[in-house]
């Protein structure tokens, strides 16, 4: 235990120092875009996900300096493979904006190994066990797939993709240690929730830096992956029920919408939109918020969301 908590803390303070050097370095170098919800539209740094990813591989190396069976298992080594594929898709789609399509075939890619080493391992979801190689290596790329990009769709105000990963993947480490699972997910989980809580001091309301969709990519294919590995597939799904709602409103609308309001003088966001075609459309609408409200509003709904497994799976 004591290694875990000295990863979690390297790649909590790896992170930080990461990010304090990406906002003065970015920002000369003129890799910035523009903050939508504040006056005057203020242009701060971009691709602050570099730091998360820096500060997960810190943390994750620190760990495969104790050899132990979780660590030395290919299956854990293979996520590593899809998770940093992910990130590297989210960099070069931050840099020169890859397809939709290519964001969706590019992760499965990367994930065919962790399939590979699962083949012969059962999943369970919903409480049907799959244990058919072929079904199994199918079903654990896409999973990923799915994750990365779930996680892609609800962002666009401050803090908002890093909170609901932060949630997230503290839920799944209670998951882990309430179910008595695999404890390969702990090894991607921990190093991910530092990496992510140092990066969230400088993107929370009101941000310093953005995250970009090197962040989003690669947290998503994180908490997907470790939800895979460690058998937490259902409650991961339900996790994810803010995002897998969000793809099917972007959907709705043929993913032509942005996550974006418009900033009224006294502070608070009014609709651009008439359709509603994000769960951040929808608060705006119907509720009088700022922007650090509605993101709070979000993190709770995440939050009771994975207060209600926790204690489902506790009394099981």
């Amino acid at each position: 235990m004591m290694i875990i908590s000295a990863a979690i803390l390297l790649s909590f303070f790896v992170a930080i120092l990461v990010t304090n050097w990406q906002i003065d370095t970015f920002s000369r170098a003129g890799i910035k875009g523009k903050d939508m919800h504040k006056e005057g539209m203020p242009e701060i740094p971009e691709m602050g996900g570099i730091a998360t990813i820096v500060g997960f591989i810190v943390g994750v190396s620190l760990l495969l300096g104790k050899p132990s069976e979780g660590i030395n298992n290919p299956i854990f080594l293979t996520a590593i493979i899809c998770i940093l594929g992910a990130g590297f898709i989210g960099v070069v789609d931050d840099m020169v904006a890859v397809r939709q399509r290519n964001k969706a075939f590019l992760p499965y890619l990367f994930s065919l190994p962790l399939g590979i080493q699962m083949m012969n391992t059962p999943i369970d979801i919903f409480g049907f066990t799959i244990d058919h190689p072929l079904i199994i290596l199918t079903i654990v790329p896409f999973g990923v797939t799915c994750a990365a990009n779930a996680s892609n769709m609800l962002e666009g105000f401050n803090g908002l993709g890093v909170g609901l990963s932060a949630i997230s993947a503290t839920t799944m480490i209670f998951l882990i240690y309430l179910t008595r699972g695999s404890h390969y997910g702990i090894y991607i989980l921990f190093p991910l929730l530092g990496a992510t809580l140092g990066f969230a001091i400088f993107n929370i309301y009101p941000a310093r830096i953005f995250p970009g969709d090197t962040f989003t990519l690669f947290s998503g294919a994180a908490l997907g992956s470790a939800a895979i590995i460690s058998n937490l597939i259902t409650p991961g799904m339900i996790l994810f029920v803010p995002m897998i709602v969000e793809f099917f409103l972007k959907f709705k609308g043929g993913f032509g919408a942005e996550n974006f309001a418009e900033v009224n003088r006294d502070g608070y966001l009014s609709s651009i939109y008439d359709k509603t075609e994000s769960i951040t459309h929808w608060i705006v609408k119907h509720m009088r918020v700022k922007e650090w409200q509605l993101v709070a509003l979000v993190w709770l709904m995440e939050g009771i969301l994975g207060i209600f497994i926790i204690v489902f799976f506790a009394l099981l």
